[in-house]
């Protein structure tokens, strides 16, 4: 276990407390640092945020800004999608898995390089719509690796949810997405259950770090350094899957 990974874990809870978009970066450092594959890369990553989900979910719930009515009606749909895509993940060839984090990286590191559109904000989302939204983001998350708000926080911004609203929920959503991506994934052998251990602890404390400077930082500036960060990470993953 190197330095540079350990590091990274710090970097990620960071960014997912700070502003929710993270853990994309933990997979592809655990194929190109850890020397796991996609799979196992995706499997342990989920395992992980099974740390800072608990951090974030009290970090933000301390400051009273959970939207639990929304966390509620995103659960419904967010824990056994999850589940579902551990279950694909692991049955999927290493290369798709690769292509599949790729895809998803470089569309983070575009979104967030794009400028904000002023929007209205809204108070909540139809129970339906919360569903649906759910079962998308813990399919994605857990076939991804990438915990949940890296999806959850982007979309919630489009659908004109306040920033705040749209980070807070997103740092709980963490919780069912994760742990029912590892029930998946803990029946498949790809987990590595002590480094997971490890990363995630680290990672939250980057978590709670995050949630205290998030508005210390200047957020645009922010944004840039991850999309920076998710850009090459993506050519990364691209290069080892043609490899």
């Amino acid at each position: 276990m190197g330095l540079a990974l350990l590091v990274l874990a710090v970097v990620v809870g960071v960014l997912i407390g700070m502003v929710g978009v993270g853990g994309v970066l933990l997979p592809p450092g655990l194929v190109a640092l850890g020397d796991l594959t996609a799979n196992e890369a995706t499997a342990t990553s989920t395992w992980a945020f099974v740390f800072t989900g608990v951090v974030g979910t009290v970090a933000y719930a301390w400051r009273g800004v959970v939207p639990w009515g929304m966390l509620a009606g995103l659960t419904v749909g967010v824990a056994p999608a999850a589940f579902l895509g551990a279950l694909i993940n692991a049955r999927l060839p290493a290369s798709v898995v690769l292509l599949g984090l790729a895809a998803l990286t470089l569309f983070v590191g575009v979104q967030q390089l794009r400028p904000r559109a002023v929007r209205g904000t809204r108070e909540g989302l139809g129970a339906a719509a919360l569903v649906a939204l759910g079962a998308f983001v813990g399919f994605g998350s857990a076939l991804t690796g990438t915990g949940g708000p890296v999806l959850l926080v982007p979309m919630l911004l489009t659908l004109g949810v306040a920033p705040l609203r749209a980070v807070a929920v997103s740092q709980a959503v963490q919780l069912p997405v994760v742990v029912a991506g590892s029930v998946g994934y803990l029946q498949t052998d790809l987990v590595d259950i002590r480094l997971g251990t490890v990363l995630g602890c680290l990672a939250a404390l980057g978590v709670a770090a995050g949630s205290v400077v998030a508005t210390r930082i200047p957020a645009e500036g922010l944004r840039r350094i991850v999309a920076v960060a998710c850009l090459a990470a993506g050519v990364f993953l691209v290069v080892r899957a043609a490899v």
